[in-house]
Parts: C-alpha cells; structure tokens; sequence
C-alpha cells in the first residue's frame, strides 16, 4: 500500500512548486521562507489598520476602499513575490533530471504549459460572462457568442501557457553525475 502524504504537505508542495522528495532541507527552507512572510505581513497590517483607523472617522467609505486596495496589492503581488524569489534562491523547486529523462521532462512540461493555458482560457472566458451578466444584466449567451471575446481569451491562454512552459523549462536542472 503506498505512504498517502498529509493533506497539509501535499498544499505545501503545491503552494511553493516543490516536486520530488519533501525532506528536511526543503521543510526546514519553507518555513524559514514562511515566518520571513509572515513577520512583514504582521508589521504592515499592525500600521495599516493603525493608518486605517486614523482616516476612517472623517473618510470611512474612502478609507474602506483604498484599506482593500492596498491590501489585495500587497498580499498577492509583494508577498507572493517574495515567496517566488525565495523559493528559487533556495531552489526548493528546482527539477532535477538525469540527462536520459531530460527530454521526457520537457515534454511532460509542454504538456502542463498546454494544460494551464487552456484551463486560464476557458476559466477567463467564462469568469468575463459572469462579471459581464452580473454588471450589465445581460444575457450570457450574447457574450459567449460573441468573436472578440472568444479570441480574447484564446490570445490569453495562449500566452499563459507560454509563460508556464518558459517558467517550468527554466526549473529543469540536470544533473552532473
């Protein structure tokens, strides 16, 4: 019977792009990697919901906004790029291949490439019908019949999954032995 991994590694692994053997190394980096984020996280939200209480007496839907704003733009672009940089410097998701494997590892890469970039597409394609019934009350048939959109989100996928090929060929190590 095969050794099922915890729930909580298998989110890890997936979070921080770790493939292959989850060791102490890798254990010991994520979580280093992992307090650094949230230490700057705890100190900005400390001063942010101090600022935020200063300017919501006189500015409270204003402040509401921009407080969301910032907040979003500083958990999903400053963070996740620290973790990026610091996953690489690390190189917790480096792929390491033999030279023999090297080319069934592009290739299984292409194949992720291709997968992510249809699954963005259809995702965006659909997500821009939903956003565009909710805001104009329109029917979602006229939007999804529509070209413009359809290459739209062909045009989207397309470069996504170029991005996840170019980003996954660039994990791939071989190995000197």
């Amino acid at each position: 019977m095969k050794n099922k991994e915890p729930l909580r590694i298998k989110i890890i692994r997936r979070f921080y792009g770790i493939t292959g053997d989850y060791d102490e190394y890798k254990e010991k980096e994520v979580n280093r990697i992992g307090n650094n984020a949230f230490m700057g996280l705890w100190w900005y939200f400390l001063i942010a919901n101090f600022i935020a209480c200063l300017f919501a007496f006189k500015y409270p839907v204003q402040t509401l906004w921009v407080y969301i704003g910032i907040n979003t733009f500083v958990s999903v672009f400053v963070v996740c790029t620290y973790l990026i940089i610091a996953s690489q410097k690390s190189k917790l998701n480096d792929v390491e291949v033999e030279k023999t494997d090297f080319q069934t590892a592009k290739k299984k890469v292409l194949r992720s490439g291709i997968l992510a970039g249809v699954q963005f597409g259809l995702g965006m394609y659909f997500l821009g019908a939903l956003i565009n019934w909710f805001s104009e009350n329109e029917n979602i048939i006229s939007y999804i019949q529509t070209p413009r959109n359809l290459i739209t989100s062909i045009v989207q996928a397309i470069f996504f999954g170029g991005i996840m090929y170019v980003v996954g060929r660039f994990r791939i190590k071989k190995e000197t032995n």
